[in-house]
């Protein structure tokens, strides 16, 4: 796995040589020299391009020094080109040259492909607890994280962001599933909610015999695993979305439909996909008790889910109030910061 993630990633990007830019605007050329200046990186101008020698390993740091001084658009407008060791420019390398910003992915994409080789990616577990007895555990949420080299914990967003910037949402989230699965079967008895975004998959029949098959290495029951559908909207393909949930279901597996009440699309798919769960969107939760428009939504969601007979999550929960006004409302579980953080050990 490791040789093939890293030839994600060419050698000529991760050593020493010189990053050529062709600058379009004059104000992004003047932006650029600014830039270089006050970071004291050497620099010479040959009429619209920039020509910066760098060192090992300097490449990412360089294009997201750069990246940062420019807008977006003026990222993808400025052509960029590495070229390894001092040589120049030849025929032949211009097929490579790509936008700063596209580069600038790429660069950075070399510690993503390292955390997915190396196997640097770790599971944290949020509490799903019933509404009526907040300290009884029905459930827990594996949530991603990432391992530095020196042992620090890196939050869910960097990776996800880079990731679908760079192309590997799809490894990142079968690495993800694997680190739930591996993690929950060391932790306890209660059922463990694994996001699972359909979007991420490229190929969903085989992420679920990949699945299967990490569980039944660590003898995790499958009637304890929940997935949690993440993003549905953005799948948009709603029938081959129910064929991918009823083949999880057929596997023994339960489902979760996250979100619900962020957009039309999510509560579109409740008749549509009839989950195991559903889970209110936090956002919607927020000052429920003192928002008459939101607690409208949410009362008639509840009532949605115990009508279809669907058991129903309500995550976000910070304040006492907002935990009191979905017990009045007939909430089956609740989730949130009031309630317990996530941490890599599971609570009893």
């Amino acid at each position: 796995m490791a040789r093939a993630l890293n030839r994600r990633l060419p050698d000529r990007i991760r050593g020493a040589g010189t990053l050529y830019l062709w600058l379009r605007r004059g104000r992004t050329a003047l932006r650029v020299a600014r830039r270089l200046s006050a970071t004291g990186r050497e620099h010479e101008f040959i009429d619209a391009c920039a020509r910066i020698p760098l060192g090992e390993g300097v490449v990412q740091v360089c294009t997201a020094d750069l990246c940062s001084a420019l807008s977006e658009a003026e990222a993808q407008d400025t052509r960029a080109l590495f070229i390894p060791g001092d040589g120049v420019p030849q025929l032949p390398d211009f097929a490579r040259m790509t936008s700063l910003h596209a580069l600038d992915v790429l660069a950075r994409s070399g510690w993503l492909l390292d955390q997915l080789a190396e196997g640097r990616f770790i599971s944290f577990f949020h509490p799903i607890v019933h509404a009526e007895d907040i300290d009884r555990v029905f459930a827990h949420e594996a949530l991603l994280r990432g391992v530095e080299r020196d042992g620090s914990i890196v939050a869910p967003q960097p990776i996800l962001t880079l990731a679908r910037e760079a192309g590997l949402l799809s490894e990142v989230d079968s690495a993800a599933c694997r680190s739930a699965i591996r993690e929950a079967a060391r932790q306890g008895p209660q059922c463990v909610f694994i996001n699972f975004s359909p979007a991420a998959i490229r190929d969903p029949e085989a992420h679920l015999n990949s699945t299967v098959q990490a569980i039944e290495e660590v003898a995790l029951p499958r009637e304890r695993v929940v997935f949690e559908v993440t993003e549905a909207d953005r799948y948009g393909d709603t029938p081959r979305l129910q064929q991918v949930l009823n083949a999880y279901r057929r596997a023994g597996f339960r489902v979760a439909l996250d979100d619900l009440g962020a957009g039309w699309s999510t509560l579109n798919l409740v008749h549509r996909v009839r989950p195991d769960f559903i889970k209110l969107d936090r956002e919607l939760i927020r000052g429920v008790h003192d928002d008459p428009v939101k607690a409208l939504i949410a009362r008639k969601l509840l009532e949605i889910g115990h009508g279809m007979g669907i058991g129903t999550v309500v995550e976000g929960i910070e304040v006492e109030a907002e935990l009191s006004w979905v017990r009045e409302n007939g909430a089956d579980f609740v989730q949130g910061f009031l309630l317990g953080k996530p941490s890599p050990v599971v609570r009893s």
